[in-house]
């Protein structure tokens, strides 16, 4: 028969760190909060405390502190503060109220059944959506709005010891002995303590979280804070309907089954959903859903979702999802998407349909539209743009590249940076680099007029020609990539392959290779001459084709087009900006 009960408060004080005799100089410290640090180094546990609860100073000349740890924070923080152990932390909670509980204890069916009302205990008024557990069994339930609650629990021949747990008020606890068991002790190793963070709030007004967490189980996370237990399985259907009912939001679990979703403290082992995974805490080892996982602490292992995967803190793994991944954190690792891979701070290798944003990529990105890094990055790979506000390594894109610094290689159609050595592209616009506009002309009489931008090392040109005379193809434009091969004084050497395309833009189109040798001599700081040979192959259309001046050494006719290799001659003069 169950009836044997002692009520207390749960923040008396234990054997553990409350108990430790310290002696505190205060003329060593400049704030409370140094000498709570140095505490936590001499006796090795963590002191978990609002902020805002700390005197901002204190008297430099007073007495010194002896005795007992826990008068040491009654001082400090006041009698409405209560103090609680846990392994490795002191727990200090603002809690000025106090609850009282009527209990009633039956044992029918094989379980115990343990009914009651709670209420204040300053003023006997009714206690709405306090959190009642059993600390052995982590059984929990929500007492009703006028302070009611039922408990059901299972093995009613063990100690059943029942915390009762309520924002701003203190935690009470009562234990139930049976007849045969006078021994109050409850089973330890299955709770554990860990600071709440601002992920929680963040998880719950997600679009999944508004959906699919009830009021009872944000309830209890507000009361419980941050207190879990563990279970080796949880099996659910959605958030507050399974094995563990609303207190599945504080279990960590080794093996979780939710057949449309769950909402769980932590995973260490294996979750998987038809729909979707919510941890409060760290997943650790695979985790699967039909469409999201939402991890408010970090991942070590796997996550894979059909649509959507977010983690609050770090990613260390593989990260796959159909549409986007989300890492608030370092992504250490892989995070591959259908269309988006997004983290905030450090991050591996991304893949994406569309586009990789990182705060710092130290790996790969590739994306068939875009990739940006908010600081460096390393080997970025995009159809499109490459963005990276610090150093990159090497970016290659079909259209736009940007960097601050590029150690390597950079090729784009546009290449900007501050820094570049090696850019490949029509247009390098390089702070560090070399910027030209030449006016010349060739051996076949084409007045050209050609735009040179690059790095310190390569450069990329277009230009115009209009062919005087040439009655068949009048218009040309140049394309190419050149190499600054020396730099001596006021000489200077460079190489470079240009492409003309010439057109009447009706039927004629004529094309020309060239390997051009540019000698130049510099005038002034911002004007050279040059006079360049080259060395072409022409690939006239036939019956329309241009009488080609130079120095011809072969030549071949088709059906259809002319072939010419050819010798010849440039000059002009280069104006830098």
């Amino acid at each position: 028969m169950l009836g044997i009960f002692w009520l207390f408060s749960a923040s008396s004080w234990g054997q553990g760190y409350l108990d430790l005799e310290v002696t505190v100089r205060w003329e060593q410290h400049g704030s409370m909060a140094e000498v709570l640090d140095q505490l936590e180094r001499q006796h090795g546990f963590f002191f978990s405390y609002p902020s805002a609860a700390l005197p901002p100073e204190f008297i430099q000349d007073s007495e010194p502190f002896s005795g007992k740890m826990y008068r040491l924070l009654e001082s400090v923080f006041g009698s409405e503060y209560e103090f609680k152990e846990m392994p490795g932390y002191v727990i200090v909670r603002f809690a000025p109220k106090r609850l009282q509980v009527d209990t009633e204890i039956d044992q029918r069916g094989g379980q115990a059944i343990v009914t009651g009302t709670i209420t204040r205990q300053d003023n006997g008024e009714p206690v709405q959506y306090a959190s009642v557990y059993e600390r052995n069994q982590l059984t929990s339930t929500l007492s009703d709005e006028i302070g009611s609650f039922e408990l059901k629990l299972r093995r009613p021949g063990q100690t059943i010891w029942i915390t009762l747990s309520k924002e701003g008020f203190r935690d009470t606890s009562f234990v139930v002995l049976p007849t045969v068991d006078i021994s109050a002790h409850a089973k330890g190793g299955r709770l554990r303590f860990r600071p709440e963070s601002d992920a929680s709030t963040d998880l719950e007004q997600s679009l999944f979280g508004r959906l699919f967490i009830g009021m009872r189980q944000r309830l209890q996370r507000i009361n419980l804070g941050g207190f879990f237990g563990e279970s080796p399985y949880q099996m659910s259907l959605v958030p507050g309907i399974g094995s563990q009912g609303v207190f599945g939001s504080q279990m960590v679990n080794k093996f979780s089954l939710n057949l449309i979703g769950g909402y769980s403290a932590g995973t260490e082992g294996f979750e998987t959903a038809g729909i979707f995974n919510i941890n409060r805490l760290d997943m650790k080892g695979a985790q699967i859903a039909g469409i999201a996982n939402l991890v408010g602490g970090s991942v070590s292992g796997f996550q894979v979702a059909g649509i959507h995967n977010r983690v609050y803190g770090q990613q260390t793994g593989l990260q796959v999802s159909g549409i986007h991944n989300r890492s608030y954190n370092h992504a250490r690792g892989i995070q591959i998407a259908g269309v988006i891979n997004h983290s905030d701070s450090l991050v591996q290798h991304q893949l994406a349909g569309i586009a990789n944003r990182g705060g710092q990529a130290t790996g790969t990105q590739v994306a068939g539209i875009v990739n940006t890094t908010e600081a460096h990055g390393s080997v970025q790979v995009s159809g499109i743009s490459n963005r990276a506000k610090g150093t990159a390594k090497a970016q290659v894109s079909g259209i736009v590249n940007r960097a601050t610094t590029v150690s390597n290689l950079q090729l784009g159609l546009i290449n900007i940076a501050d820094s570049s050595a090696y850019p490949i592209g029509l247009v390098n616009w390089v702070k560090t680099g070399s910027k030209s506009l030449a006016v010349g002309v060739d051996e076949m009489g084409a007045a050209q007029l050609t735009l040179r931008t690059g790095g310190t090392k390569l450069y990329g040109l277009l230009g115009y020609a209009h062919l005087i005379g040439n009655p068949y193809t009048p218009h040309a434009y140049d394309i190419g990539f050149g190499v600054y091969l020396l730099e001596a004084g006021n000489v200077g050497l460079d190489m470079e392959w240009v492409h003309r395309t010439a057109t009447d833009f009706k039927t004629v189109t004529n094309h020309y290779s060239s390997m051009r040798a540019i000698p130049r001599l510099r005038l002034n700081s911002r004007t050279t001459v040059f006079l360049a040979p080259s060395l072409s192959l022409a690939v006239l259309d036939d019956g329309a084709f241009d009488r080609l001046r130079g120095w011809t050494f072969q030549e071949y006719h088709g059906n259809t087009n002319s072939y010419f290799l050819y010798a010849g001659l440039s000059g002009g003069l280069m104006i830098y900006f």
